[in-house]
């Protein structure tokens, strides 16, 4: 399912047009809407939890003729709570990687490294470090403004997975 909705996406980006477009060159920095996915196994088998939330990132692209490379550090506030268990807030930085598609719009995956907050009833509250990765789609609306669209999953050491969906706007300056 993931490489379908990313497929759509990409499709739906690549035919939007836009003034002018983010050139993926230089620092920027955004915000966006989340939806959570967190579901347990192991110890933490049978919990799953879902919630809107929010990020703000900010970080820097460097072009490599269509292609361009870059890093990003973000900050997640999660709503998912069920079953006594609570996504509360997390850190992370990435490497993204991508290709520009039109000169208004590009895809990209990402890696890093993601830390979160969780609590859980009878176990307390505790950081889960994990692997981020993920992709996405970036499409400019004026000549330093994008929108985003990005899936990613993060596999935490503790039995913890977070399936994620994110809907951002990114400034670039």
């Amino acid at each position: 399912m993931f490489k379908k909705v990313l497929i759509a996406a990409v499709a739906v980006a690549g035919a939007a047009t836009a003034a002018q477009a983010s050139d993926f060159n230089g620092p920027f920095i955004g915000g966006g809407a989340t939806l959570d996915n967190v579901n347990g196994s192991g110890e933490f088998e049978g919990i799953g939890a879902d919630g809107v939330g929010g990020t703000a990132f900010l970080g820097y692209d460097l072009p490599l003729g269509r292609a361009f490379v870059g890093a990003e550090a973000n900050i997640d506030l999660n709503t998912a709570d069920a079953q006594g268990f609570e996504a509360k807030w997390g850190w992370g930085v990435s490497a993204r990687a991508g290709y520009r598609i039109q000169d208004t719009t590009g895809i990209y995956g990402r890696i890093g490294y993601q830390r979160s907050k969780v609590g859980a009833e009878g176990f307390g509250s505790a950081w889960g470090d994990g692997i981020r990765f993920g992709g996405g789609v970036e499409t400019g609306i004026t000549d330093s403004t994008s929108l985003r669209f990005e899936l990613n999953h993060v596999n935490y050491e503790s039995d913890l997975k977070n399936n994620q969906a994110v809907v951002g706007v990114v400034f670039g300056f």
